[in-house]
């Protein structure tokens, strides 16, 4: 009798860690709003987007990013593109690199473009 009750303890708390696990793993997800220009990024440790000052390159991480890129375009203060790349070719675990070291120095946007929306981010590149 005490080993069945002991067998439906576990089974009991064995399922109720199934459900948590179930929840835990729908609220993790991210809806992605069709009509907003931000993409959703998963930035567990904030490592999307990184920049190595000393050899002036940029590294995007394609894999927290929850869409497809379709391209990345650089503006530099100005506005004008100063770099353009079409990204829709790359594999979705990309750690993709853009190399500033033939860059002046100044403020720059990067625009990651997917089909549903952008990112934007801005650096400062210094000599």
């Amino acid at each position: 009798m005490q080993l069945k009750i002991c067998l439906a303890v576990i089974t009991l708390l064995g399922a109720c860690n199934l459900l948590d696990a179930q929840t835990s793993a729908i609220a993790d997800n991210r809806i992605i709003d069709l009509t907003s220009s931000e993409i959703p990024i998963n930035e567990g440790d904030n490592w999307t987007f990184y920049l190595d000052s000393e050899s002036k390159i940029y590294y995007i991480d394609f894999e927290t990013i929850s869409v497809n890129l379709s391209d990345v375009e650089v503006k530099n203060d100005l506005g004008e593109t100063v770099l353009k790349d079409e990204l829709w070719d790359l594999p979705v675990n990309t750690i993709y690199e853009l190399d500033f070291t033939n860059f002046r120095s100044g403020k720059y946007k990067i625009e990651l473009r997917s089909y549903t929306g952008m990112i934007t981010r801005e650096i400062t590149i210094a000599d």
